[in-house]
């Protein structure tokens, strides 16, 4: 999905977003972002967006996002940012070693 039409999008879904933000924030988890949860339906449910969807097929997704389906979307986000690092980390090193 292009980075214009992403934006349009959110603008548009933003009231979902809210309210999915708050649900996981009055279910405990203080950590939540909305930027993490956007990414989560981007990078996962969104993922294969080829056919235009309807606008109330995306609330649904949002809404219908489960807290067990982010928890693993951010898991995997931060093994593979963490993963990321510490080759780049082994990288610099050798050089220097070189």
């Amino acid at each position: 999905m292009e980075k214009e039409k992403q934006n349009e999008l959110r603008e548009q879904l933003m009231p979902a977003l809210q309210c999915k933000y708050d649900e996981f924030r009055l279910l405990g988890y203080n950590q939540v972002t909305m930027e993490q949860i956007w990414d989560c339906l981007v990078q996962k449910k969104w993922k294969n967006f080829k056919e235009e969807k309807k606008l109330f097929e995306l609330v649904n997704d949002i809404l219908s996002l489960q807290i067990g389906e982010y928890m693993s979307f951010v898991t995997m986000k931060s093994y593979k940012e963490q993963r990321s690092s510490e080759n780049d980390d082994l990288e610099t090193l050798l050089k220097e070693l070189l």
